[in-house]
């Protein structure tokens, strides 16, 4: 079905790398939950009046919201396909990310309602009308649900959009609410054990927490997340293929909308090159990285001594030194400066950010003092950092 959907509505579907192509596949996701939760709010409001189910019309607007959300991503698709302009030099990507966040207000509004509504239906039961009709219609809707999860989850996944994976998981949400409402329908038919407002009160929490964990996936792309470990080991492996780059360090990787990235990175290259020939591997390395990755970058040039041997000395000690405390350690921007009494050894030492303060003076402290082992001239100069990656 969703193929079908696909073939029939979207011209050149395989070339999801194209914008366009990429904007109506978020059309049609958008216009296919619109159309499906409208149908699922009419369906399931009615039956809630019919039986006087606060749950059940919980759930039905839970659908409405859905529906609602939709609309506003299908909105935010539109605004962020358009192009960049004098105030908006890098696009409107992040829209999609602003539609997610509005909707999840928008859930968790709803959810606060029918947290009140169930409430005093608990206070003040009402009695629930039950028939093996509602029970089946009620589980077409699930299985309307379940599709809805499986088309969004596949769109969104294609086309790597976070608003529709979303959408994917509150479907996904969607299925587990009705079924736990036709239980408690089962339960009042059987036990005669009226569990429709507590039922109710979960339908809400449930609908606010979901509110809650999109809004927190929303954010985090506009606050500005570490970059993906897989992406950064790509952007790295691209990087040290050309002849002349000894090392890459420092991938700082912006977000301005799904695909739409801009990055800069630091490559050592070695300081007896000329520069010209360097500069020139830089330029063909970033046009490899934007064509391939489709990424905006800027390589920052760092010149490393290569023919020194007591840097390499000195970084094997400093390396024995990491065994005893982290994995992730790492160094970076090795350099020597030689004086008649003190040689300074500067580099940047990268820690994890669960690195206590105790624990980073220790290692400070046992690197300073296992170089100056080596050569008592030695001195450590140490710049601290924190990795930009999401390992």
């Amino acid at each position: 079905m969703t193929n079908l959907l696909v073939k029939l509505f979207i011209k050149d579907y395989k070339n999801i790398k194209n914008e366009n192509v990429r904007t109506k596949y978020g059309e049609l996701g958008s216009l296919v939950g619109i159309s499906s939760n409208v149908i699922l709010f009419i369906i399931k409001f009615l039956v809630g009046v019919l039986i006087n189910s606060v749950a059940i019309m919980a759930d039905s607007f839970n659908n409405l919201s859905d529906s609602l959300s939709s609309i506003i991503t299908l909105v935010g698709f539109k605004l962020g396909a358009k192009p960049a302009d004098e105030e908006h030099p890098f696009g409107h990507g992040r829209m999609e990310y602003i539609s997610g966040l509005v909707v999840s207000f928008i859930i968790i509004l709803i959810g606060f309602e029918f947290l009140r509504a169930s409430f005093f239906k608990i206070i003040n039961p009402e009695t629930i009308s039950f028939s093996y009709i509602t029970i089946f219609i009620l589980l077409i809707t699930v299985l309307i649900k379940i599709w809805q999860a499986m088309f969004n989850k596949k769109i969104g996944t294609l086309i790597n959009s976070h608003s529709l994976i979303a959408t994917a998981t509150d479907s996904r949400n969607d299925v587990i609410v009705t079924s736990v409402t036709i239980v408690s329908l089962i339960i009042f038919k059987f036990f005669n054990i009226n569990l429709d407002g507590y039922f109710g009160i979960f339908v809400a929490l449930f609908l606010m927490y979901s509110g809650f964990n999109l809004a927190k996936e929303t954010l985090s792309p506009l606050l500005g997340e570490a970059i993906d470990n897989e992406l950064a080991e790509k952007i790295k492996s691209i990087a040290i293929s050309y002849d002349g780059v000894i090392g890459v360090h420092d991938i700082l990787v912006h977000n301005y909308g799904p695909n739409k990235s801009i990055a800069s990175l630091h490559v050592e290259v070695p300081s007896n090159i000329d520069i010209t020939k360097s500069h020139e591997t830089i330029d063909l390395i970033e046009k490899h990285i934007q064509k391939e990755l489709n990424i905006f970058l800027t390589i920052h040039m760092d010149p490393v001594n290569v023919n020194d041997e007591r840097i390499q000395t000195i970084l094997d000690t400093i390396k024995n030194v990491f065994k005893n405390y982290d994995d992730e350690l790492d160094t970076h921007d090795h350099r020597l400066v030689d004086g008649q009494n003190r040689i300074n050894f500067i580099f940047d030492l990268v820690i994890p950010y669960n690195f206590s303060k105790e624990k980073e003076t220790k290692l400070i402290s046992d690197i300073k003092s296992n170089v100056s082992a080596l050569d008592k001239r030695y001195k450590c100069i140490i710049n601290i950092e924190k990795s930009f990656i999401n390992k």
